[in-house]
């Protein structure tokens, strides 16, 4: 078995600790990262039709349902949202 250094950003590096933890606690058995990584690739690949979707969509901060809502200056009370749903006219 061959061996590659890889870089990755600090915040991958605490998503795979995360997940990691995670496999650990579910499975009561520590992955190493190696092994965390095969088992990524692995599944990547059993799916990449969708993973190639993903590649496609745009970044979620251009995606426009992650946009905050428009202020239309109207005030409401959430309170009565059943009885705007609800109540016939």
């Amino acid at each position: 078995m061959s061996t590659t250094t890889i870089k990755v950003s600090n915040e991958t590096k605490q998503l795979l600790d995360m997940l990691q933890a995670k496999m650990t606690l579910t499975f009561r058995k520590k992955k190493t990262l190696t092994e965390l990584i095969d088992t990524i690739t692995r599944l990547a690949l059993r799916h990449e039709n969708e993973l190639m979707e993903a590649e496609k969509l745009p970044p979620l901060e251009k995606d426009p349902a992650m946009k905050p809502p428009i202020d239309w200056g109207i005030k409401t009370d959430a309170s009565k949202v059943d009885e705007y749903i609800y109540t016939e006219e």
